[in-house]
């Protein structure tokens, strides 16, 4: 049944959207509102066990991983920067999402995928754009946030630190042309 045939008959009936539900995509709502990626998983062939230890790594890792009602999170998503995921919502789908650094769920998802090889990655929203798996997996081989950052400090500290030298190497250059012209004029 479409929803338009749902609303239809919920209408005709002289009742409204249900509160619970309406209460649920408040709820999906709220953890999407501040939060910087969603990776859409699909957990299909995973044990209890196994998704009970997924729950476990990415509860550690600072992310929320929950399973959603699809009908629930295309109307969650409405208006938001992960509207561009309304077209990859098919099957069973759980949601990954992160507050913090975008690649955390990503990586998490994708290690125990490589560990249980069950489950599979649907794709996500990083920063308002779809990334498909083959992305998603990319961003999960990154080094973490802060290597790259003290990558960086690393290469800027480098930059510094010559900048001395070469200035130094300059005046030298500078001062012996001085020398070489004295001494030419003491010739000549």
């Amino acid at each position: 049944m479409s929803t338009e045939v749902a609303e239809k008959g919920r209408k005709a009936a002289g009742s409204g959207p249900n509160p619970q539900k309406v209460a649920q995509v408040e709820q999906i709502r709220e953890k999407m509102a501040d939060a910087s990626s969603a990776i859409l998983f699909d957990f299909r062939g995973l044990t209890v066990m196994q998704m009970t230890d997924l729950r476990r790594k990415t509860r550690e890792a600072g992310v929320d991983l929950s399973v959603v009602k699809n009908n629930l999170l295309h109307r969650a998503i409405e208006g938001t920067s992960f509207e561009v995921m309304q077209g990859h919502l098919d099957g069973p789908v759980s949601m990954a999402i992160s507050r913090g650094d975008p690649a955390v769920p990503a990586k998490v998802l994708n290690d125990f995928v490589k560990e249980v090889r069950a489950g599979k990655i649907s794709g996500g929203v990083v920063e308002g754009e779809f990334l498909d798996e083959d992305k998603i997996k990319v961003l999960a081989e990154l080094p973490p946030r802060e290597a790259i950052l003290g990558q960086l400090v690393g290469v800027m500290d480098a930059q510094v630190a010559s900048l001395p030298r070469v200035l130094n190497a300059v005046l030298t250059k500078l001062l012996y042309a001085i020398q070489a012209i004295a001494k030419q004029k003491e010739n000549g």
